[in-house]
């Protein structure tokens, strides 16, 4: 009888501890979709957000200080307003490391720009 009831017991123990575990469906992945995984990374957007800010204050800054012309600003801050626009297009459901490696190579790409602008003097693009 004490086999019995202890087992009844621990079915019913084990039954009430997987039941909860399996009713949420695993909530690691949205609709159970592992495909999603890839987009559930808000630091990426975060990161890529951040970088495109101190880029447009890169741009800023330098203009300011006449490091580079105005006609060389205008043509990095188009790039930069380019690049927003990308990325608002994509990281509407969340970035896939294949957006996010796209942006952050674009924002390398106007980084390296604005250096370059900086150390020509010459105060023309390209």
């Amino acid at each position: 009888m004490r086999k019995t009831v202890l087992a009844v017991v621990l079915s019913s123990l084990v039954a009430g501890v997987a039941t909860p575990a399996l009713a949420h469906g695993g909530d690691r992945y949205p609709g159970n979709n592992r495909a999603e995984a890839a987009y559930l990374t808000p630091a990426r957007n975060a990161e890529i957000r951040r970088e495109i800010y101190q880029l447009d204050n890169r741009i800023y800054r330098a203009q300011v200080n006449r490091t580079i012309s105005p006609r060389e600003a205008e043509g990095l801050r188009r790039d930069a307003r380019n690049l927003k626009v990308a990325y608002n297009n994509s990281a509407n459901r969340g970035l896939s490391i294949r957006e996010y490696r796209e942006l952050d190579r674009r924002v390398a790409t106007i980084n390296q720009r604005l250096r370059a602008e900086k150390w020509d003097r010459d105060g023309r693009r390209g």
